[in-house]
C-alpha cells in the first residue's frame, strides 16, 4: 500500500528578494492579508514594509481627490486634469506607484481614442449633411416638376379658345396665308 500524500502547510514568508531568495521567517498570523487571499502570507517585517509602501487611504477620499470636478472623460481636457491630479497624489505618496502607472496607462488609452472618436463624429456629421442635401435637392426637383406641370397646364388652357358657335378650336390655324383650313 502506498503512503498517503501529506498536505503540508507552508509557514514561511512568501516574500522573494530581488536576488530571488525567499524569506526564511515565519508568517505573521496577525497580518491582514490582501484582498482575495484566504490567509496571511508575509512575516511581520515584510508585512510592515508592505504597509509603508502602500499608503492606507480611503478609496472615496482618493477618488474625490483624483476626479475633482471631472464628470466624464469625454474631452482631452478632462483626461489631462485627471492626470494632473494623479501626479499630485503620486508626488505626495497618496497613491501607490503601481496604481498610478495603471491609471496613467488607462488615461493614455483614453487620449489615444479621441482622434478616432472625432473622425467617427465627423463622418456622422458629413453623412447627415449629405442626407439633408439630398432631401433638399429632391424637394427642389419636385417643386420644379410641379411648376413645369402648372405652366404646361396654363399654356394648354390659354391655347384652347371657345368659338361663338359653341365649338372649341385650337388657337391660330396652322395656315399662315390667311386662309381657313
Amino acid at each position: 500500500m502506498s503512503p498517503k500524500p501529506s498536505i503540508t502547510i507552508d509557514h514561511q514568508c512568501r516574500h522573494i528578494s530581488p536576488k530571488g531568495n525567499r524569506c526564511h521567517m515565519l508568517i505573521d498570523e496577525n497580518h491582514r492579508p490582501p484582498q482575495g487571499t484566504s490567509r496571511p502570507t508575509l512575516c511581520a517585517y515584510h508585512a510592515d514594509r508592505l504597509r509603508v509602501t502602500i499608503p492606507i487611504v480611503e478609496p472615496e477620499v482618493l477618488a474625490a481627490d483624483l476626479l475633482g470636478d471631472i464628470q466624464d472623460f469625454s474631452t482631452p481636457g478632462s483626461v489631462n486634469l485627471f492626470l494632473g491630479n494623479l501626479v499630485k497624489q503620486l508626488a505626495c505618496k497618496g497613491i501607490a506607484r503601481r496604481d498610478a502607472i495603471a491609471l496613467a496607462y488607462i488615461s493614455q488609452l483614453l487620449l489615444n481614442s479621441f482622434p478616432a472618436l472625432e473622425r467617427a463624429a465627423a463622418a456622422e456629421k458629413k453623412a447627415a449633411e449629405e442626407k439633408e442635401t439630398a432631401r433638399i435637392d429632391a424637394l427642389i426637383r419636385q417643386q420644379a416638376r410641379e411648376r413645369a406641370a402648372r405652366r404646361l397646364q396654363q399654356s394648354t388652357n390659354s391655347a384652347v379658345v371657345v368659338r361663338t358657335d359653341g365649338q372649341t378650336a385650337a388657337g391660330p390655324s396652322k395656315d399662315s396665308a390667311g386662309g381657313q383650313a
